[in-house]
């Protein structure tokens, strides 16, 4: 039995693309087992949403990190992360007045 090229062809960029597929699904159940991530309880915990000084209180001092942050005179510790005044996961201006439009 003949078979045209482009189906030859055809077939062997079908094959080829199932054992990629294959592979990659195989090399990412192997390293999904291999990801240690940090548990909520081994890196602490957030007092307060905004307090990212982690003294128990939201005043300018969170501001000011904020701003550092910011500006990259700092990096964000994953426990200043997770007391994002808005929650997005990362710390901008928007944190920064949010903290300062509810202070007293």
């Amino acid at each position: 039995m003949h078979i045209p090229y482009r189906s030859r062809q055809l077939l062997r960029v079908l094959l080829f693309s199932g054992i990629c597929v294959t592979a990659s699904f195989l090399i990412g159940i192997q390293s999904a087992g291999e990801v240690q991530p940090i548990a909520l309880i081994e890196a602490g915990s957030v007092s307060e949403t905004g307090d990212l000084t982690g003294d128990g209180r939201v005043d300018m001092q969170d501001v000011i990190t904020i701003l550092e942050v910011v500006q990259g005179y700092a990096q964000a510790t994953p426990d200043q992360l997770r007391a994002d005044p808005n929650g997005d996961g990362a710390l901008t201006i928007d944190d920064a007045l949010r903290i300062l439009r509810a202070l007293p």
